[in-house]
C-alpha cells in the first residue's frame, strides 16, 4: 500500500446502516479528545461510519456516530507518523496482522482528537470524508429496503 508524496492512501471507508448501526441499538460512546486523548466524553450514540486515512505524514482517522437525540457526532484522531511508538519494524507486521493492531489504533493514546456535533447529514459535507458522506446522504435519502415488482 504505497503512497506518493502528498497522496493519500483510503485504508477502507466503513459506513453503516443508519436504521440498525452495528448492533441496532445506541450504546454508550466513550471517546478520547485533546491532545495525546487525555480527556474522555461520553455519550449515547452508535457508529454509521469510518475512514481512516493513511498519508506519508501520518494517520488520520474520522468516525461519525449518530446520537441517541439524532446529532451527528464527527470525532477525528490525528496523529504524525513520529507519534506512535510502536514504527520498529512495522512494515513486517502490517502484512501479518490488521493495520488497526499494528498501529495499536484502538488501545493507545495516540496524536490528537477533537469531536464535533452537527444537526444534519448536510453538514457533514465538508467535515467527513467524501466516501462516507455519500453513503450518508444515499442512506438518509433512499428507503432501507425497497421491493421491486420485477
Amino acid at each position: 500500500m504505497g503512497s506518493e508524496a502528498g497522496q493519500t492512501v483510503d485504508a477502507g471507508a466503513a459506513v453503516v446502516d443508519l436504521e440498525k448501526g452495528d448492533s441496532g441499538e445506541f450504546g454508550e460512546v466513550v471517546v478520547k479528545l485533546g491532545p495525546g486523548g487525555t480527556r474522555v466524553q461520553r455519550f449515547a450514540g452508535r457508529l454509521v461510519g469510518e475512514s481512516p486515512q493513511v498519508t506519508k505524514a501520518g494517520v488520520e482517522v474520522v468516525r461519525v456516530y449518530l446520537s441517541r437525540k439524532g446529532k451527528y457526532v464527527v470525532h477525528r484522531r490525528v496523529a504524525e507518523w513520529t507519534d506512535f511508538s510502536v514504527m520498529a519494524d512495522w512494515a513486517r507486521e502490517w502484512k501479518k496482522k490488521n493495520w488497526r493492531n499494528v498501529l495499536e489504533l484502538d488501545e493507545s493514546s495516540w496524536g490528537d482528537s477533537t469531536l464535533e456535533v452537527v444537526d444534519s447529514v448536510e453538514e457533514l459535507r465538508d467535515r467527513v470524508p467524501a466516501k462516507i458522506y455519500r453513503t450518508l446522504v444515499d442512506v438518509t435519502e433512499q428507503p432501507p429496503i425497497e421491493d421491486l415488482d420485477i
